[in-house]
């Protein structure tokens, strides 16, 4: 089954939470009376009064509701000027990499302190607690901009990636979530240990990127292959492995990757459908179990808020795997009993295999009025295992490179 919402939320802002529950609801994974609690309890930690009046079909208490407008109007009368200010698009776009710089600039042009930038902040945390993440977003960015205090900095980072996530404005979550690695790494007053925590934490975060960005599915390989953030997975995060091994098998384009996390399953005690089908399927070549764990597999993806839109294209890889790895240590295929276990038809599996002959993947030729197919094992010489490996590592090479050029390219204003 997915992982559990519980699970997920323990490292997740509130406001993030609820897309889970919301999908929970929709899919019926959890009790009805169960998720509606749920969504009570977080809602309570928040100034969202007419959400949270909608959820509990309870009126939220009048002078509750004035004490927030009244709040809000308090601290956006602070925050007016430097508010003002980050509305400027040709005042932000001016901005520097220079924080110092920046605070010169803002007072001496604008007549904006370091006091009206923590205004700003607080106000700009209030709007985010009300549910108004757009002007939460611009007014975290100008105070990631204009604050000469990193961990006031790193603060208002967090909250403007997680007001975009929730704005599901994708580039910009990308952008925040890569600033944020590199303020983590960069922060030396924080120990190894709070490091990997912190990691643990953004990699829960990024997970609406992973999975909805067009590159996500790239970038969760790259960010969670990176040994620091393996590190934080095995260490804080096990489950996490079940979103990079159905990220990998979903994007074709990432399929030499397979045996590396083969190396990292077998390494971990974790298991979930997605892994142990992984593991069935390249390692003991054991095709009842694979069959069953694929079942297994798509259940889970049905039921997983993040997962749910890879089910296509996992569901299409998976199979063709499966296909090329039977073949590989049968020499006759009945196509019709291979379609059958598949839940495939046999003309889509006879495609597969003509697929896989033509890309000189197999040696078989297939005898369509018998419905079989014939392979020829083959042993790979030494010369094409060398290549073979070069052409892996060449791959590897250039997936970290786009990594590292995606983190430089996200520091630059």
């Amino acid at each position: 089954m997915a992982t559990d919402v519980g699970e997920l939320a323990s490292k997740l802002d509130a406001h993030l939470v609820l897309p889970l529950l919301e999908f929970a609801a929709s899919r019926g994974t959890h009790a009805k009376a169960d998720v509606d609690a749920a969504r009570v309890e977080i809602l309570k930690k928040t100034h969202m009064c007419d959400y949270l009046a909608d959820v509990s079909g309870v009126s939220v208490d009048a002078a509750t509701r004035e004490e927030v407008l009244k709040t809000h109007e308090t601290l956006r009368a602070a925050a007016s000027k430097a508010a003002e200010f980050a509305s400027d698009g040709a005042a932000i776009k001016a901005m520097r990499r220079d924080k110092g710089e920046n605070a010169k600039i803002a007072e001496a042009s604008h007549g904006i302190t370091s006091a009206d930038v923590e205004a700003l902040y607080t106000f700009a945390k209030f709007e985010y607690e009300c549910g108004e993440y757009a002007s939460a977003s611009e007014h975290l960015g100008a105070v990631q901009l204009l604050s000469a205090d990193s961990a006031r900095c790193e603060s208002a980072l967090w909250g403007k990636f997680s007001a975009d996530i929730l704005l599901q404005n994708w580039a910009a979550a990308l952008d925040d979530m890569n600033r944020l690695r590199d303020a983590l790494e960069t922060n030396a007053s924080s120990s190894a240990y709070v490091k990997m925590k912190q990691r643990a934490w953004l990699l829960h975060y990024a997970l609406y990127v992973f999975f909805n960005h067009p590159n996500g599915r790239n970038s969760i390989v790259d960010v969670m292959f990176q040994e620091r953030y393996m590190q934080a997975v095995q260490q804080e995060s096990p489950h996490l492995l079940q979103y990079l091994a159905v990220a990998i098998v979903a994007n074709r384009k990432r399929r030499n990757m397979i045996k590396d996390l083969v190396k990292i399953i077998q390494s971990d005690s974790y298991r979930d459908p997605a892994l142990e089908f992984i593991l069935a399927l390249f390692v003991d070549y054991d095709f009842k179990k694979a069959t069953e764990k694929l079942k297994q597999c798509d259940d889970m993806i049905e039921k997983d808020f993040f997962l749910i839109g890879t089910k296509e294209a996992f569901d299409e890889n998976a199979r063709a795997y499966f296909i090329e790895n039977y073949c590989r240590v049968n020499k006759r295929i009945d196509i019709g009993a291979l379609a059958s276990t598949l839940e495939m038809s046999a003309s889509a599996v006879e495609a597969s295999i003509v697929t896989l002959i033509r890309q000189n993947k197999l040696n078989a030729r297939i005898d369509a009025e018998a419905g079989v197919a014939h392979v020829r094992v083959e042993t790979k010489s030494i010369n094409e295992q060398i290549i073979e490996k070069t052409k892996a590592l060449l791959s590897k090479t250039n997936a970290l490179t786009q990594a590292v050029l995606a983190n430089t390219q996200a520091q630059a204003f």
